[in-house]
């Protein structure tokens, strides 16, 4: 015997940007390339899209057309690309390529896992909107249209911070910040809670009561024995069916009497019953 344990993603843009900088972001690594404060904007930005096109899958085909299974291993290498890069450009005294981080982001690092078309465009003009010169200004914002809360980057240095900013975050997100209309809620409520009966339906127990104190086989078998069986015909007897074949007329000039069996038509019927 074996016990398989699985982890699943945190639910919600608060628990995944959380235990993201519980798992892979800390204090030392926000420190890790210079310059500090346009390394922390771009640290915040990766991981906060990745949570979100993380949630973006709970709502089936509104999310993405197919379903995909991005992890942590592709925040890592974006964020090692985009860590190589700044580093390169402040020894170099090279300007920042928005252009190059975000190809190798949503090309080549998500988007090695990205096989419809659409879904790629849709993951372009994600890291287009948040890999951009503009996530540098002070309060970038993350959500254009109006939500109940204020998805930024917020203007800290430490992680502590950071962790105290993530944890004002709604534990219930709203569709627009996934760019969603406000229905599709309904569609991954109705989802949910499917899933929820279903799963509650496969783990009742197969030996459970029923009516009459049957369990669910014997009801079946008692259906069968009552009412399917007495409607059944009587067993035919080969030798019979032989012999009315053979009697049996076909079309004029074909069989001779007592051998009609052996005229195309009889031999068909045969192979039938």
């Amino acid at each position: 015997m074996a016990i398989k344990a699985t982890t699943e993603p945190p639910q919600g843009l608060k628990a995944g940007v959380s235990r993201t900088f519980q798992t892979i972001v800390n204090q030392d690594f926000l420190e890790k390339v210079e310059p500090y404060d346009k390394w922390r904007s771009l640290v915040f930005a990766i991981c906060f899209m990745h949570s979100v096109i993380q949630e973006r899958r709970k709502f089936g085909a509104l999310g993405f057309c197919i379903p995909y299974s991005f992890n942590n291993s592709d925040l890592e290498a974006s964020l090692l690309y985009i860590e190589k890069h700044l580093t390169m450009s402040q020894n170099l005294n090279m300007p920042l390529s928005f252009k190059a981080m975000v190809y190798m982001v949503s090309d080549v690092q998500y988007g090695g896992r990205i096989t419809d078309g659409l879904d790629r465009e849709l993951f372009g003009c994600y890291t287009q909107l948040w890999v951009q010169e503009a996530v540098f200004t002070p309060m970038y914002c993350f959500n254009q249209t109006v939500t109940e809360f204020n998805y930024h980057i917020p203007d800290a240095s430490e992680h502590v911070k950071f962790m105290e900013y993530i944890n004002k975050m709604p534990s219930t997100d709203a569709p627009p910040i996934f760019g969603l209309h406000s229905n599709a809620d309904l569609t991954f409520r109705l989802k949910e809670s499917t899933d929820m009966i279903n799963v509650l339906l496969d783990t009742q127990p197969k030996e459970s009561s029923g009516g009459g104190g049957l369990s669910r086989e014997d009801q079946v078998k008692e259906k069968i024995e009552k009412e399917l069986l007495p409607s059944l015909p009587v067993d035919f007897i080969w030798i019979d069916v032989v012999e009315r074949l053979k009697n049996l007329k076909g079309p004029k000039g074909l069989g001779e009497p007592g051998k009609n069996d052996l005229i195309p038509l009889n031999i068909f019927l045969s192979q039938e019953i």
